[in-house]
């Protein structure tokens, strides 16, 4: 927002009684036949509303003038004035992959229907994510173990889960001992619409990408500008030697996927230079048990405690903006905790046993949790 300070400066409010009384005596110097001005009047109901509209309109010009700006202008104004930098706000995308059906015992073919579901365990507040199969799928009869492509029921980020949390299936398929999403089984990213701060600072570094040659922030500015990209860091010291350029990737589920760095790397080809040898790459994901004891008086409810405390450690590790994803503070793990579980006398974070600060290339992400109640 533009300093109040300066708004008034440029387009000051009128003050309602000055206004009144301004209006009162220019009425009076021209000799006005009307001079009962008192409240209830009609002359004086009309003058005020007048007087209301005047001020009304002032504050919508202080609107205006507010969202003219780039620095300054919010939501939809915003994605206006993003259109005059040939920019666009990034729409939300569904996750999608693969699902592993797994048995031991294989004698029969195994059928999945397209729109058949698989989804998540409930959470504390009972809601669960699911995804659909994409496709009939043919399970031959001596397959042990077979991929399903599956998409989220709905756009967001929230439905990039990390391995294993994909484990029921609506639909019983015979025969089948486990379904679970593995390692790496995410192949495009869910994402959610960009937030409006991420929106202004692309169209910031939109003069960056006006350099002949691609500099750090143009090749940034492009590469963030790829639905499902998180946000990008260049390294352009010749980290492979002389005219090398890295691009390392963080997407919304953390991990690029191969898809994601394939149309990064079709947008970088686009502005790079005739002798650039640019490597566009994913940040690498760095798994970290966490163990954690509550500790509550020895009359105190236990009840929910543990389940909520373990939504709100999953949700500080989500990869979002705003934190810092190479970093882990127990200081950060106690707060969050100590803010909502105000019941609780004490938090005490095993593991990890000491603060992790990771290089910048590493994302954290949620390993094994372990979460146990102490009294006393």
């Amino acid at each position: 927002m533009i300093d109040e300070k300066i708004l008034d400066e440029i387009l000051p409010v009128p003050d309602r009684d000055e206004l009144k009384q301004s209006i009162q005596d220019e009425l009076a110097e021209e000799g006005f036949v009307i001079t009962n001005f008192n409240s209830g009047g009609i002359f004086f109901t009309l003058m005020m509303i007048f007087i209301q509209i005047r001020i009304e309109l002032v504050k919508l010009l202080r609107v205006v003038l507010n969202n003219m700006f780039i620095s300054h202008a919010q939501g939809v104004w915003l994605e206006l004035k993003a259109a005059d930098f040939s920019k666009r706000r990034k729409l939300p995308t569904k996750t999608r992959g693969y699902m592993t059906i797994k048995r031991a015992v294989a004698e029969e073919v195994l059928r999945i229907r397209k729109g058949d579901v698989f989804k998540t365990e409930q959470d504390i507040n009972g809601e669960e994510l699911r995804y659909l199969a994409l496709e009939d799928v043919v399970i031959p009869k001596d397959a042990t173990e077979f991929k399903v492509l599956v998409e989220a029921e709905k756009e967001g980020s929230i439905y990039n889960v990390p391995p294993g949390q994909i484990k029921k299936s609506l639909t019983h398929i015979e025969g089948a001992d486990e379904v679970v999403n593995e390692d790496a089984w995410i192949t495009r990213e869910g994402s959610d619409l960009e937030e409006i701060e991420s929106l202004r600072s692309r169209i910031l570094n939109s003069w960056a990408e006006l350099s002949t040659l691609p500099i750090s922030d143009k090749i940034k500015n492009v590469s963030e500008g790829v639905p499902g990209v998180l946000f990008v860091r260049v390294d352009d010291l010749h980290p492979r030697g002389q005219g090398t350029i890295d691009v390392i990737v963080t997407s919304t589920a953390g991990e690029a996927s191969e898809n994601l760095l394939e149309l990064v790397e079709v947008e970088v080809n686009k502005i790079k230079g005739p002798y650039d040898n640019i490597l566009v790459k994913s940040s690498e994901t760095v798994s970290q048990d966490v163990e954690i004891v509550l500790v509550i008086a020895d009359d105190a409810n236990e009840e929910g405690l543990i389940e909520r405390a373990n939504s709100i450690v999953i949700d500080l590790f989500k990869i979002k903006r705003g934190r810092n994803l190479n970093e882990i503070y127990h200081s950060d793990i106690i707060l969050a905790i100590r803010k909502e579980l105000t019941i609780l006398k004490n938090v005490k974070v095993l593991s990890p046993s000491t603060d992790l600060v990771l290089d910048k290339d590493k994302v954290i992400v949620l390993g094994n949790l372990v979460i146990t109640l102490q009294r006393g």
